[in-house]
């Protein structure tokens, strides 16, 4: 049964909200996405220590945006059988630049691991995506630099966003930005972004807290300026 803790101001965890329900609930699983997604923020490392030292069950941290910033709980591995044994931390390729492979991995205590190797179907994990993965990291400073130069145009977008009118950008640690727009608009601006050529994701109806959100994703410098253009004229064109 899940319980789905809506976020509280600035999308940060609503930490009364979390562990009231923690003691209620009494999870088994407790998921905790790490920059989240679609909103980019990261949570405070005071706040996920207390999560994890109060749930009763295991605590789950998707790091799947991890390439993008400093934040990590990977570190606390190291120390698991001490002091977090109901730790758990995901990661993926896909955000390195390699999202066609569909390769994941989960870290933890050896404890925990061995009961979800159990649930693993044989060859989960073709050949060819293991020997791909290889390759790839036997070049990941060049991943790294690429998600730098995606770091570096993040920053450049949201300070173009924070000063353009009629436009609220909230600080992201992953590769997207997530903006609003006037209430009521975001649909049109979504619309006329489309006939620009520029696709980004509509987030309004998906959730309250998101009324009027869309969300970029940063691409190339060149991309980046043409959705900055394409934008502008669509918010001047709709006054």
């Amino acid at each position: 049964e899940y319980h789905p803790i809506e976020l509280g101001a600035g999308f940060d965890l609503d930490m009364p909200a979390m562990l009231a329900a923690i003691e209620a609930s009494q999870p088994a699983l407790l998921f905790i996405a790490q920059p989240n997604n679609p909103t980019g923020n990261i949570y405070s490392e005071a706040d996920l220590r207390q999560l994890i030292e109060a749930a009763p069950g295991w605590v789950v941290i998707d790091e799947a945006y991890a390439p993008f910033t400093d934040a990590t709980c990977m570190p606390w591995l190291d120390q698991a059988d001490a002091h977090y044994p109901n730790l758990l931390v995901m990661r993926t390729v896909s955000k390195m630049g390699l999202a066609g492979l569909r390769l994941g991995l989960l870290a933890g205590p050896a404890a925990l691991i061995e009961q979800v190797d159990k649930t693993r179907l044989p060859y989960n994990v073709g050949c060819l995506t293991q020997v791909t993965a290889e390759f790839a990291l036997q070049h990941a400073d060049l991943f790294a630099e690429q998600a730098q130069q995606i770091r570096i145009e993040r920053e450049r977008l949201y300070a173009a966003l924070q000063v353009m009118q009629g436009v609220q950008v909230w600080p992201s640690e992953a590769n997207f930005l997530l903006f609003k727009v006037a209430d009521g608009q975001a649909k049109a601006v979504h619309q006329a972004l489309i006939a620009s050529g520029i696709l980004i994701k509509c987030l309004d109806a998906a959730h309250p807290q998101l009324a009027g959100c869309l969300r970029v994703t940063i691409g190339k410098h060149e991309e980046n300026n043409a959705f900055l253009e394409a934008l502008n004229k669509v918010l001047a064109a709709q006054g």
